[in-house]
């Protein structure tokens, strides 16, 4: 019989569920795709739903529970507030063992285990570090039997950074860093103090950074308030950083202010040279601590190998330049390393360190969450009352319309997992039109005009058109690479400001429907990349369903809408 392990990230940043069936990833999904809810921290009831529909089970056929976070982790020291008197029974789960403790003496592990009675139909619920779950989502979902694992966010219970050496089904922990002392936190704080919202729009600050802009002198002031430590670790200078201190608003001080000369940015202002100036000088100092981090990290571990996991390892720019800037050979970063992806790593933790169950070590997909039949495309179209045109080849239809510059949202299969669409929930187009990125950013995703869009390309392509060695992969769009000088007028709608894209390829095995359109568009075009960004507009998650498709389709300015093999237009409509 299986063994099922169901996977929560409830109560932090994008909650979302997994399944893990005999140490395989089944299903899983955020639960801001169900409430249409961006970053919801709402308890994942419809994921954990559509997770055990999607493994025939129910909830008392799970052999445990796993949720992302340990409350147990504040058991370090005594806490009289809640542990000396009784201001509800509920406190007994944490008064009880924090008492105890001051007996036999604090060693909290990385892991709590609720069990209750059979009879309750419950199966036991661990608890687990909320980093342990970063660095299983990073090792245990790699093709790697061993590899050193570096995990990096503003904070989880008191972590920000770890370093650890994963082997088989083991991880083993060689060192941790405690906020204030946090790389994720730095990130955030000049995301803020750039008029950007911290924890949430790191990814407008990486795009600025791009810009081909002189950031000494802010790259000097900026490397003034930290230090590099010969353990590997790093410090923030606190008369400038607040982030840690979560009763008082801002994340800066006001002698941080001073550093840039008074100014602070305005949220909703337009970037100017100041804004990118800043970005670049940051994104600079932010690589120098994380090679600093995974310079360290070889020396304790000498593996050739590297995975990364963590909010901060969102950072495609910084995930490109790894190899060239570290010692490592092979790197792997998932499709989800910020906390949505806690709830695979939860239950990857638990099936493999805690019940040792066996590892499958194979690429594990994105897709991994609900899909829709003809009958229920149809029904969603049926009771709008839409016109549409069935296609058995859909696929070719599509790259003759983007060729043509019709901008197309697709549905397709089952829905990926993570924070990027890969062809599932996608939105596609002609990648050679500059005129397309502006299109799309205004009229369709309503968003800022310096922000790129990624170039998804055919594998057995991508080193025409990419400066990366022959066999290069990134079937998640995890890694920013320039494109080649003589693609980059080409690829006008995904080429950045500084030459580079953030790649995804494209193979016939994992998602052959995508890797067609591509194909029939380079046989139209001889281009054999499309540009790919999310299937959502600003504000708002990414679709799940076909109505959600639908109503995104109709509140943007996409052109055409396909549901699998059906065909919308807007004028037939």
């Amino acid at each position: 019989m299986a063994v099922n392990l169901l996977g929560l990230n409830h109560g932090e940043i994008n909650s979302s569920a997994a399944l893990i069936q005999d140490g395989r990833l089944i299903a899983g999904c955020p639960e801001e795709r169900f409430n249409r809810q961006k970053r919801s921290k709402a308890f994942p009831t419809k994921s954990i739903e559509f997770c055990l529909e999607a493994g025939n089970i129910s909830l008392s056929d799970c052999n445990a529970i796993a949720q992302a976070w340990n409350p147990g982790a504040a058991w370090t020291k005594f806490n009289p507030t809640i542990s000396s008197g009784r201001a509800g029974r509920d406190q007994y789960f944490y008064a009880i063992p924090d008492n105890l403790f001051n007996i036999c003496g604090r060693q909290p592990s990385d892991w709590v285990k609720m069990e209750l009675a059979p009879e309750s139909g419950l199966p036991p619920i661990y608890y687990v570090q909320h980093h342990r779950s970063h660095a299983a989502n990073g090792f245990f979902l790699s093709p790697f039997e061993e590899a050193a694992i570096l995990t990096c966010d503003w904070r989880g219970e008191f972590e920000c950074t770890t370093f650890s050496h994963g082997r088989g089904i083991n991880i083993e922990v060689l060192q941790t860093q405690n906020v204030p002392n946090s790389l994720g936190m730095f990130y955030a704080t000049f995301t803020e103090f750039l008029g950007y919202m911290p924890d949430s729009d790191e990814w407008k600050v990486m795009a600025l950074s791009a810009f081909d802009l002189d950031c000494t002198e802010f790259e000097r002031r900026i490397r003034e308030t930290i230090r590099l430590n010969e353990d590997g670790t790093f410090e923030l200078d606190q008369a400038f950083y607040k982030g840690a201190i979560l009763d008082q608003p801002k994340t800066y001080t006001n002698k941080f202010v001073e550093m840039f000369d008074g100014r602070e940015g305005i949220p909703g202002e337009e970037a100017q040279e100041w804004h990118c100036t800043i970005a670049k000088a940051m994104q600079n100092v932010a690589e120098d601590v994380a090679v600093h981090f995974l310079t360290h990290l070889h020396g304790q571990t000498r593996c050739k190998n590297v995975a990364l996991s963590g909010g901060f390892f969102m950072n495609s720019v910084f995930n490109g330049r790894v190899l060239d800037k570290t010692p490592f050979d092979e790197l792997y970063v998932s499709f989800a390393p910020a906390d949505v992806g806690n709830s695979i790593g939860a239950a990857l933790y638990v099936s493999h360190q805690i019940l040792g169950i066996e590892r499958q070590i194979e690429f594990t997909s994105s897709s991994i969450g609900p899909q829709f039949n003809n009958t229920e495309i149809e029904s969603a179209l049926n009771r709008r009352k839409i016109g549409f045109k069935y296609f058995k080849n859909i696929e070719n239809e599509l790259a003759r319309l983007i060729a043509k510059g019709s901008i197309i949202g697709i549905l397709n299969g089952s829905m990926e997992f993570g924070e990027r669409a890969l062809g599932n929930r996608s939105i596609l187009a002609d990648p050679r039109n500059p005129e397309t990125k502006n299109k799309i950013n205004s009229a369709i995703k309503y968003r800022e005009a310096y922000r790129p869009f990624a170039p998804a390309v055919l594998i057995d392509r991508v080193s025409d058109v990419f400066d990366v060695a022959e066999g290069f992969e990134c079937p998640f769009m995890e890694k920013v690479v320039p494109i080649r000088a003589d693609w980059r007028e080409r690829l006008g709608a995904v080429c950045h400001v500084d030459g580079s894209g953030r790649v995804q390829t494209v193979d016939t095995y994992y998602n052959p429907y995508f890797h067609k359109i591509i194909s029939s568009f380079d046989k139209l075009t001889g281009v054999p990349v499309l540009l790919n960004t999310s299937f959502n507009i600003n504000g708002e998650p990414i679709v799940l369903s076909p109505d959600d498709a639908i109503s995104t389709f109709f509140n943007s300015g996409l052109d055409y809408l396909a549901l699998e093999n059906y065909l919308i237009s807007k004028s037939d409509c």
